[in-house]
């Protein structure tokens, strides 16, 4: 059975505003100020095919909102151990090149995420 990973916290160690968009539940819009954090209750959108893109949590970023980041769980890959994977690019594509949120990113449960700025690239952490 597969488990939910929710999101309780997500620190965002940048000097740039960063702003949320939850594309499974569009209540969860928000933005989080440059060296702030956000503490509450988000779930991980599951995605299993490209029909479900639409559900990524989209992260726009930097200092003209250049970057755009898309978190999500893969229902697939790696079956049953339930990552946190992210994408950067201007759409979310599931069979894109995807990647795991460094950290604890499998299993389920409640999760923090960490955002940074390491030169001029966005870094990912997840605990």
């Amino acid at each position: 059975m597969a488990s939910v990973s929710i999101l309780r916290s997500i620190a965002n160690n940048t000097p740039y505003t960063l702003s949320i968009r939850n594309g499974e539940s569009k209540s969860d819009l928000f933005s989080i100020g440059a060296q702030s954090a956000w503490n509450g209750c988000m779930n991980v959108p599951w995605i299993g095919k490209i029909s479900e893109n639409y559900k990524a949590i989209e992260l726009v970023m930097g200092a003209k909102a250049e970057t755009t980041l898309w978190l999500f769980q893969d229902y697939w890959e790696p079956a049953h151990e339930n990552a946190v994977k992210y994408l950067f690019g201007p759409e979310m594509n599931y069979t894109g090149e995807t990647l795991e949120v460094p950290g604890n990113n499998r299993g389920g449960g409640n999760h923090n995420l960490i955002i940074s700025l390491e030169g001029n690239r966005f870094s990912l952490k997840m605990m």
